[in-house]
């Protein structure tokens, strides 16, 4: 299977285990949802509404969740170039915001009342409600947290975190109920205050990680991650090190860039095949990782950047124009410039005269080596050998700018 097939393969995976969950999520929110409202109603109970309108608005999550997915799993296209993940991500801020405005809208309605005196307690059966809601709530979040955790989902584990803030919020609600009952009433529009709390609590921590993934920051991605990314780069073979490694979070996956160092003495495909590893290496070890852009450098270029230097046309016709004619050296059979920001280490093979000896050849290489050298063009250093097998022995000349 080759990277792209990967790629694509996990994220339809993740995509059918996210939605089964939160399918899950969404029949029991439904349930609890109509269920809480028409008990908050029918019992007079503030809380118990309240607790309602909290689970309402966990099945809108639940909806906008699914939606969310479904779009942030689409492919790139002309008009999302880098696909649509950021979509998940307005989705969330949007919940976020309602969530909030469910907060004080009970705040408004369990302060109304108090102000108008007219309180009383619920109906019992209001506490068994909550009570069956608490257990509900907190079976989703066992399991929803276990999917999210394992597929590395943001959205998902702010799912999971919903079913436990309405888990919590539904136990304040079943003690202000009780305390209700036992003939404190106005513990019931307390209770429904301390569940907005809860409420509101949570839309302001996924609303604040919502616009953390919009805006790019580092910490969007879990810090865990973030050291695992850098550990796997830096075990591959060739990479000598690794910088500019910068994950994003794009809804559900992980967008990982790097500029990985490779030794000056690969070539051009080498690099390549050292930046596929890299690429099908975070691919294959981290789930959430669906797309890794590598930059293959000689050198950390953050540090130093490596300036325009002669292409490898212009040394090539520069060296030929330093061979003179009629003489031991005729001509250039390769040229391999290797580029860093100090300079120039240059690599030629060269085709000499056969009716020449091997020490006419050597001397006139090394004049060659030294010509290269002062010629003003940041050559630092010059390797030459010979075409020819016969004539091959070893290295031919090698010069460098002196320390």
């Amino acid at each position: 299977m080759d990277v792209s097939e990967l790629e694509s393969s996990r994220k339809e995976t993740r995509y059918i285990q996210a939605r089964r969950v939160t399918q899950v999520g969404t029949a029991g929110d439904t349930l609890l949802t109509i269920g809480k409202i028409s008990a908050g109603l029918l019992t007079q109970s503030s809380a118990l509404l309240a607790e309602g309108l909290h689970s309402g608005a966990d099945l809108l999550f639940d909806v906008v969740v699914l939606l969310g997915m479904k779009i942030a799993k689409r492919k790139p296209d002309e008009s999302h170039p880098y696909g649509h993940g950021k979509f998940e991500g307005l989705f969330t801020l949007f919940l976020s915001a309602l969530l909030l405005l469910v907060a004080v809208g009970v705040v408004w309605d369990a302060i109304h009342r108090m102000g108008a005196g007219d309180l009383h307690a619920p109906d019992a059966w209001a506490f068994w409600v909550a009570l069956l809601s608490i257990v509900t709530k907190e079976g989703l979040f066992q399991y929803t947290v276990r999917v999210g955790r394992r597929l590395k989902s943001n959205i998902i584990m702010a799912n999971a975190w919903h079913h436990r803030a309405d888990s919590i919020s539904s136990f304040a609600a079943m003690l202000g109920i009780g305390g209700a009952l036992l003939g404190y009433p106005i513990l019931d529009p307390v209770a429904a205050i301390v569940v907005a709390f809860f409420v509101s609590k949570v839309g302001f921590e996924i609303g604040w990680d919502a616009i953390k993934e919009l805006t790019d920051a580092s910490d969007a991605v879990d810090e865990e991650i973030r050291q695992r990314i850098n550990h796997l780069i830096n075990e591959i073979p060739d990479v000598l090190s690794a910088h500019f490694v910068t994950a994003r979070q794009l809804g559900p996956d992980i967008v990982v860039d790097v500029h990985v160092v490779v030794p000056l003495c690969l070539s051009a495909s080498e690099g390549h095949q050292v930046a596929e590893q890299v690429k099908y290496t975070l691919l294959k070890q981290v789930d959430a990782i669906t797309e890794v852009v590598v930059h293959v450098d000689t050198e950390d270029d953050m540090e130093r950047t490596i300036p325009m230097q002669p292409s490898r046309e212009v040394l090539l016709d520069w060296v030929f124009r330093e061979i003179p004619e009629g003489r031991a050296v005729v001509g250039v059979v390769r040229l391999q410039p290797n580029y860093t920001s100090r300079g120039i280490y240059l690599d030629l093979v060269l085709e000499a005269d056969e009716s020449y000896s091997f020490e006419a050849v050597h001397e006139e290489a090394q004049q060659l080596c030294g010509r290269l050298l002062n010629g003003g063009k940041g050559i630092l250093e010059v390797r030459t050998s010979l075409a020819s097998a016969e004539q091959q022995h070893g290295t031919l000349a090698a010069c460098k700018v002196s320390a």
